[in-house]
C-alpha cells in the first residue's frame, strides 16, 4: 500500500503547521515547556521534560529518558525539543517493539535528529539519523513493515538559492536492522506524479527564458520560479533511481554552459546528504 503524494503532502504541511513550540510541547518538551510520560509493554517507559540540569543559556533545554522495567536508564539525552514519533511498533523488521524519538535543534529552519531504541531483551538504541530540512514521518506501508518518508535537507540554500526557493527532494526509506536503505526507487509512481505537476506548470518561454541565460541561473530572480519546477523533475527523476532521465531532463531545461557545473554540484550535494546513511560506515 503506497501513501499518494497528495496525502504526504498534507502531512508535511500539517506538520509545518504544528511545529510551533505550542504544538510540540503537547506530545513533547520544546523550549523548556511540556511533559510526557508514556508507559509501554514490557514496563519500559518514555520521560520527555524540562532538562533539570540546564546550568547555562546554550544548553539544551528538554531530556528525553528511556527506562526499563527495572527502572534502568537504557537512552537519555538532551536537545531543545524532544517528541515521540513510534511508541512499541516494530520500525525495522526483527520483531522486536521500538521508540523513534525526534529531537529539535531549535533552529530556525533546522535540524532533526532521529533515535530508534530496542525495547528487546538486549535494549538500546540501534540507529541514528539527522536531517537539516524537515521532520521524518513513519508509517506502516501495509505490509507490517515501518516506511519513513522525509526531504533531504542538504539542498538547503542550493547554489545560493533562498530557503523558500530550494526545492528539496523526496526520499523513502526503511530501517533493515540497524541499517537504513534507500527506498525511494520502489516509489516511482509517486516520482511521477511530482514530474507530471511540475511539467504542466512549466511554460515555453519561462523555459526558454531560462535556457538562455549567459550566467549564474540562480542569480536571476526573475527565473526562480522555473528553477524550483525544472529542479523538481530532475530530482524526481534522480532519488527514484532513473539517473539518465534526470541528466537528460537537466540538459532539456537548463543552459548548455552550464549543465555540468550543476550536475556535478547536485551529485556532490545528494551524496553528502540524508542518503549518507544508507552507506556503509567504515569501522
Amino acid at each position: 500500500m503506497r501513501v499518494s503524494v497528495f496525502w504526504v503532502s498534507l502531512v508535511v504541511l500539517l506538520a509545518i503547521a504544528g511545529g510551533n513550540p505550542a504544538s510540540a510541547a503537547a506530545k513533547g518538551c520544546m523550549h523548556g515547556h511540556g511533559r510526557v510520560s508514556k508507559k509501554l509493554t514490557g514496563g519500559f517507559e518514555i520521560r520527555i521534560s524540562p532538562n533539570r540540569d540546564k546550568v547555562d543559556l546554550d544548553d539544551p533545554e528538554c531530556r528525553a529518558v528511556v527506562l526499563d522495567v527495572n527502572r534502568k536508564t537504557i537512552f537519555a539525552e538532551n536537545d531543545w525539543g524532544f517528541s515521540i514519533e513510534v511508541a512499541g511498533s516494530d520500525v525495522n523488521g526483527d520483531g522486536i517493539p521500538d521508540v523513534v524519538l525526534e529531537a529539535y535543534s531549535g533552529g530556525a529552519h533546522c535540524c532533526w535528529t532521529y533515535y530508534v531504541i530496542s525495547l528487546g531483551s538486549k535494549p538500546g538504541l540501534i540507529a541514528k539519523f539527522e536531517n537539516n530540512r524537515d521532520a521524518a514521518f513513519f508509517w506502516d506501508d501495509g505490509d507490517r513493515r515501518i516506511e519513513i518518508l522525509t526531504r533531504d535537507g542538504n539542498f538547503d540554500y542550493f547554489d545560493g538559492l533562498c530557503h523558500g526557493c530550494t526545492p528539496f527532494p523526496l526520499v523513502y526509506l526503511r530501517l533493515d536492522g540497524t541499517t537504513l536503505v534507500d527506498i525511494s526507487p520502489s516509489c516511482v509512481d509517486d516520482y511521477d506524479e511530482i514530474i507530471s505537476q511540475n511539467q504542466k506548470a512549466l511554460t515555453a518561454p519561462d523555459l526558454q527564458h531560462l535556457r538562455a541565460l549567459k550566467e549564474n541561473p540562480s542569480d536571476d530572480e526573475e527565473s526562480r520560479e522555473t528553477i524550483y519546477k525544472a529542479l523538481t523533475i530532475v530530482f524526481a527523476y534522480l532519488y527514484s533511481g532513473r539517473e539518465v532521465q534526470a541528466r537528460q531532463a537537466l540538459q532539456n531545461m537548463w543552459p548548455a554552459f552550464d549543465q555540468e557545473r550543476m550536475w556535478k554540484l547536485i551529485e556532490e550535494t545528494r551524496r553528502d546528504g540524508i542518503l549518507r546513511y544508507t552507506r556503509k560506515q567504515p569501522h
